[in-house]
């Protein structure tokens, strides 16, 4: 009988505050580095691995209802491995300052030689201004 294949799930999780605004700004953006707390043999070394989903978690919602998500290799965004995506905000139930929005991405990706070993880059921008204070990737290893 073929031995069972598992998959294991990683949380890259990065806490800051960004002001997105209507702009995709450069400046503005979460560093997550996917080879942190990886085995030793890992950590060296370009990642080749699934994202499955991305959460992004605002503090301050204000009068934005949709955020636009793009992921690069490069911090300035200009080697998009994730094109735009939007996502609709939920705001909070009792909270109405504060909502989160998810993307399913379920895409394998392959670093190449540009930029940081292991390293991916959130941009985001908003149809408003508002805050966000964390940004979560979870993925799978391969």
């Amino acid at each position: 009988m073929p031995s069972k294949i598992v998959s294991f799930f990683h949380p890259s999780v990065v806490n800051g505050d960004l002001a997105v605004t209507p702009l995709f700004n450069a400046a503005v953006h979460h560093e997550h580095d996917l080879r942190a707390g990886a085995t030793p043999g890992a950590q060296g070394q370009r990642f080749r691995e699934r994202v499955e989903g991305i959460r992004v978690r605002l503090i301050d919602v204000q009068s934005a209802t949709k955020i636009t998500l793009r992921v690069s290799l490069d911090a300035a965004g200009d080697e998009c491995v994730v094109p735009d995506v939007e996502a609709t905000i939920s705001t909070g139930i009792s909270t109405a300052t504060k909502g989160a929005v998810a993307y399913s991405i379920k895409l394998p990706l392959y670093q190449s030689a540009v930029g940081a070993i292991g390293k991916l880059y959130l941009h985001l921008k908003a149809d408003a201004d508002c805050t966000v204070d964390q940004t979560t990737i979870t993925w799978t290893e391969t």
